[in-house]
C-alpha cells in the first residue's frame, strides 16, 4: 500500500474509533436520562431501604456519574456488557441468541434489496423516458414513501388473515415434533416470507434510484457508443460495460442501506415478533435494562461505523482512479 494510503487509512481509523466513543457517550448521556433507574424494576413492596440500597450498590447505580461513565466506556470497549438485570444472564449470551435471528431477517433483505434495486435502476435508466421507466419509477417512490411497518400490517392482513398462507409471528412454530434439518429449513423460509418483503419492498428502492441517475449519465458515454459500434447485443452493452461502471456508486449507498435495515429492524422484528435484536432492544428498554439496552446500541453502531470504513477501501478498489480518503 503506498505511504499516502496508509496515512488516510490511519486517518479514517482514528475518525471511526472517535465516531464509535461520541456515539457511547451520547448513548450514556441518553440512557440515564430516561425516567426511572436500572433497579426500579427489581424493587418489590416488602423491601427495606437497605435492600435497596444494596441493590443500587450491586449494580453501581448509587455510583457518581462519572465513575459510572468511565466503566461503561472501558467495559464496553472491551465486551464487558455485564449482566441482564432482566433475564438473569450474561448479556453476551443474549446476544449469541438474538444476533443471528436478526442477521437471517436482515441479511436476507439487504441481498434481495441490493440484487433487485440494481438491476431495476439499470434497467430503467437504459431505458429512460419510457412508459416503463416513468411507471415503475413512480412505483418505486411511492413504495419508498411507506412506512415499512405499514407494509408489514398489510401483508399480515392480506396473506395471514384474510388468504392463511403465510404466518404473523415468531420464527419458527411454537411447538414441534421430529424435525430434521429440511423441516427446519422450511418453516423457517415460511415464517421468515412476510418480514423479509415487508423490509425489502422498501429498501431496494434506495439502490434502484442510485442506479438509475447513474445509468443516466453513462448511457451516452464515449465507451458505451464504442461498444455498441464494435457490434456487441444491446444487453452486453448494457450488463458489461455501462451496467459495470454505473454500479460503483451503489457501493457507497450500501450503507445508507444497511443504516436503514438497521433501523428497521426494532419495527419489524417487533410487528412479527421475531426473536431478534431489535425486539431485545425494545423490550431492553421497556425494562430499564441499561447493560442490555446499551450493548445492542453500541454493537449497532460499531457496524454502522465499520461498514463506512470498509465502503471507502471497497470503493478504492472498484476505481483506481479514486485516491484513498477521498469522497467518490
Amino acid at each position: 500500500m503506498p505511504r499516502i494510503a496508509a496515512k488516510y487509512l490511519a486517518y479514517r481509523l482514528v475518525v471511526s474509533y472517535v465516531t464509535v466513543l461520541l456515539i457511547m457517550t451520547l448513548l450514556f448521556v441518553l440512557v440515564r436520562s430516561t425516567p426511572g433507574s436500572l433497579v426500579d424494576g427489581m424493587v418489590t413492596p416488602g423491601m427495606s431501604a437497605a435492600d435497596v440500597e444494596g441493590l443500587r450498590e450491586q449494580w453501581g447505580v448509587n455510583e457518581p456519574l462519572w465513575r459510572q461513565y468511565l466503566a461503561f466506556m472501558i467495559n464496553y470497549q472491551t465486551g464487558e456488557f455485564g449482566v441482564s438485570p432482566t433475564w438473569n444472564v450474561e448479556v453476551w449470551t443474549l446476544i449469541e441468541r438474538r444476533l443471528p435471528r436478526t442477521l437471517i431477517l436482515f441479511g436476507a433483505a439487504f441481498l434481495v434489496g441490493y440484487i433487485v434495486g440494481p438491476l431495476v435502476g439499470m434497467y430503467l435508466g437504459w431505458w429512460r423516458g419510457t412508459r416503463r421507466d416513468t411507471y415503475a419509477f413512480t412505483g418505486g417512490l411511492l413504495a419508498y414513501s411507506m412506512p415499512a411497518f405499514w407494509i408489514a400490517w398489510l401483508l399480515i392482513w392480506l396473506f395471514n388473515y384474510e388468504l392463511g398462507l403465510f404466518p404473523s409471528r415468531h420464527m419458527l412454530p411454537l411447538f414441534a415434533e421430529n424435525w430434521n434439518a429440511f423441516t427446519l429449513i422450511g418453516r423457517t423460509l415460511h415464517h421468515l416470507a412476510l418480514p423479509l418483503f415487508s423490509v425489502a419492498s422498501v429498501g431496494w428502492v434506495g439502490a434502484m434510484l442510485v442506479m438509475r441517475t447513474r445509468m443516466n449519465a453513462v448511457v451516452d458515454a464515449d465507451y458505451v457508443l464504442l461498444a455498441r459500434a464494435k457490434g456487441l447485443s444491446e444487453r452486453a452493452v448494457m450488463i458489461k460495460h455501462a451496467g459495470r461502471t454505473a454500479l460503483l456508486p451503489v457501493a457507497t449507498q450500501a450503507i445508507v442501506g444497511i443504516a436503514f435495515i438497521i433501523d428497521g429492524a426494532v419495527v419489524i422484528e417487533r410487528v412479527f415478533s421475531w426473536p431478534g435484536m431489535g425486539d431485545l432492544l425494545v423490550r431492553a428498554v421497556l425494562n430499564n435494562d441499561y447493560p442490555t439496552a446499551q450493548a445492542v446500541f453500541v454493537m449497532l453502531a460499531v457496524t454502522i461505523v465499520a461498514m463506512r470504513f470498509l465502503t471507502d477501501v471497497v470503493y478504492t478498489y472498484l476505481d483506481p482512479r479514486i485516491a484513498f480518503g477521498e469522497e467518490p
